[in-house]
């Protein structure tokens, strides 16, 4: 089975509304993070919003509204990207063709940039305040667990198809030239 390069670009373009859509999920998602105290039962959730929940509160710090900023960023740009492979899925122009797809990849590729660096900077510093707040004299509740909860694997989700998005759209393959699948 043999793909030419509009497949490929069209499997980059479906990539990229995937990835554009676990991004708007991961966006405004509650549930980054599950977190579960002694002496309490239920669990409560934070997410890149919250910053309170139930009573129990993070310090107000900068680190989450950069983190909020970079995946809106990311948002945004993914959509531009989705725009850019939509118009060059329609250009007859080989060259403009060309144009097009690398400018979504380019795209693509600062949205990856961005949703991980977004990915790695939360759990970090989401870290460093809880373990802050267990240090502070007037905080009650002892940390029993947190852990990741799916919202933020949709961000992983995202970061994975935006890299693969973009390696199909920069690939440099000729419209006559055909790529075998080996399997």
């Amino acid at each position: 089975m043999a793909f030419n390069i509009k497949t490929i670009n069209m499997i980059g373009e479906v990539f990229t509304g995937v990835a554009g859509v676990f991004l708007i999920i991961t966006a405004v998602g509650q549930d980054w993070v599950e977190v579960q105290f002694f002496r309490t039962s239920h669990v409560i959730t934070w997410g890149l919003w919250d910053i309170c929940v139930g009573g129990v509160c993070l310090p107000d710090s900068g680190w989450l509204e950069i983190c909020r900023g970079m995946l809106l960023l990311a948002v945004l740009l993914s959509l531009t990207a989705f725009v850019c492979g939509v118009v060059g899925l329609c250009v007859h122009s080989h060259c403009s063709k060309r144009v097009w797809f690398l400018l979504a990849g380019a795209l693509l590729s600062l949205v990856a940039l961005l949703d991980l660096l977004t990915l790695i900077i939360y759990p970090v510093m989401f870290n460093m305040d809880i373990i802050h707040l267990q240090t502070d004299s007037h905080w009650t509740y002892p940390l029993k667990t947190w852990n990741f909860d799916w919202t933020f694997g949709f961000g992983w989700g995202a970061f994975i198809f935006t890299v693969a998005a973009s390696v199909f759209f920069i690939l440099p393959l000729d419209d006559k030239k055909t790529v075998s699948n080996p399997f």
